[in-house]
């Protein structure tokens, strides 16, 4: 069977998200049998759309969230899909998604890892399209932490919060709001910061600091 329709939806989804500065990732098979195309930004592309946005200077809580929620909901009425989020009631397990849309595989420090963008990337949202048709296969290659020496993302954190028994969350965020966290709150993550895979993409500074913000 072609890919006919698959393509078709994907290239008009290219089309309406570009302007936000959202991409699509790739399509994978929801546990019913449904289709379904996951959605989100690479680097720092929704910066721009997103900071001069009201739901930004509203200083009302979660804006990212809504924001999301206003553009991806007509987005998906227009493609005539369900769309699902990673934030609100319903918890939806995005990282398999990702998994399954796109072959990546997690870091060291928990984020998943793409050969390309790095740790730099951000799913936002995911497209239920209803109907059975043929979709692409991901592409799965090279995890890159595999070929990575010395794995700096796991030796950059200042107080070690990632090690073999996982990620110590409450240190993290104990140190990020203390004055010797200046770096980390201002900048983002050291540890994300020091992965050698996608530097191109990195965040930029505002976006960084918006999302410490936010973690804090």
């Amino acid at each position: 069977m072609p890919l006919t329709k698959a393509n078709d939806i994907t290239v008009k989804a290219r089309d309406i998200l570009a302007p936000f500065g959202l991409s699509v990732f790739g399509w994978f098979v929801e546990e019913d049998g449904q289709r379904a195309l996951l959605v989100g930004n690479i680097g720092s592309s929704l910066w721009p759309s997103f900071a001069a946005s009201k739901e930004f200077h509203d200083d009302e809580a979660h804006s990212l969230d809504r924001w999301t929620v206003a553009r991806m909901t007509p987005i998906a009425e227009t493609l005539e899909a369900e769309v699902r989020f990673p934030f609100g009631g319903k918890i939806w397990p995005f990282q398999q998604y990702a998994k399954l849309a796109t072959g990546m595989q997690q870091s060291p420090i928990g984020l998943l890892v793409h050969p390309k963008f790095g740790l730099w990337m951000a799913f936002r949202a995911v497209l239920v399209v209803e109907g059975e048709f043929e979709i692409p296969t991901a592409q799965i290659g090279a995890h890159p932490c595999d070929s990575c020496e010395g794995k700096p993302c796991l030796s950059t954190c200042p107080i070690e919060a990632f090690t073999d028994a996982g990620y110590d969350y409450k240190a993290c965020k104990s140190y990020v709001k203390s004055s010797a966290g200046t770096a980390c709150r201002e900048g983002g993550c050291l540890a994300r910061q020091a992965c050698p895979i996608g530097q191109d993409y990195t965040y930029e500074k505002a976006h960084q600091a918006f999302h410490m913000a936010a973690y804090v």
